[in-house]
């Protein structure tokens, strides 16, 4: 179960927006329409988000970050990034077949990924860059797939994308490799193809200027919200090439100089 001290921070009275969006995930079907008329704000967003984990029931695998990049931010009219939840069910390593239906958005996002191998608890200051990196174990070239449950897609507010789990629907991971320097994530040089037809490759730097900023970016967001990085998560940081909705029978390649190849099925 995931670390739920963001609800003891922003409790939740409640719980029609939770059950809402657990059912629509469980279910794997947009809603039909959003449970309130107003968006939320960013923190009760973010305890929303804490509370659908809850409800869910399911094993936290980690923390995806999304709209790190420009072009993501613009597609969502996002003002920066935010975080959102990947649990076990829904990991899959390379080569492997990704579970869909025809109701899923299956927006294919290839990105930078670490597995962490020590906590960083929640405390009174911010971590610095270096003494996240020190926590991290392995990163790996990985393929976030992005699927929205409310019921107008990514047209909705931002807010609704972070109860959401903000937007996850799995992940897909490459074979764990040593960390990087910090120039080599920056410069980090992504390419992606789809069905064999090359699209629109990227550099690290489109992630918040590496994913090392990105991640150390969501340990401090979750630091401030009372909660923290724990040993064995795995963060994936945001999209660093084209994204593109796969459909069914699709598949996608990317591939990331230092880090290799990683690829899925749907």
């Amino acid at each position: 179960m995931p670390d739920l001290k963001c609800l003891e921070r922003y409790p939740v009275s409640d719980d029609s927006v939770v059950k809402a969006f657990a059912a629509a995930r469980k279910a794997e079907v947009p809603l039909a329409e959003l449970p309130e008329p107003t968006p939320p704000d960013l923190s009760r967003a973010f305890a929303l988000q804490c509370a659908v984990s809850r409800e869910l029931g399911w094993t936290q695998a980690g923390w995806k970050i999304g709209c790190t990049s420009e072009r993501a931010q613009k597609a969502l009219n996002a003002s920066g990034p935010f975080p959102g939840t990947m649990f076990s069910n829904r990991v899959y390593r390379s080569g492997d077949f990704f579970p869909t239906n025809t109701a899923n958005k299956r927006v294919v996002e290839p990105e930078v990924a670490f597995t962490m191998a020590r906590d960083l608890p929640p405390r009174g200051q911010a971590y610095s860059l270096d003494e996240v990196m020190a926590a991290a174990g392995s990163v790996h070239v990985a393929i976030e797939i992005v699927n929205p449950r409310t019921p107008n897609g990514f047209a909705d507010p931002v807010p609704w994308f972070i109860v959401d789990g903000g937007l996850n629907e799995g992940i897909v991971l490459g074979e764990a490799r040593k960390l990087l320097s910090r120039e080599q994530f920056a410069s980090l040089k992504g390419a992606v193809t789809w069905n064999g037809e090359k699209r629109v490759g990227g550099v690290g730097a489109n992630a918040l200027g590496g994913s090392d900023i990105a991640l150390a970016w969501l340990a401090n967001h979750l630091n401030e919200h009372g909660t923290g990085l724990k040993q064995g998560d795995i963060v994936s940081t945001g999209v660093i090439t084209e994204f593109f909705s796969a459909g069914l029978g699709h598949t996608a390649e990317a591939i990331f100089e230092h880090l290799g190849t990683v690829s899925v099925r749907f």
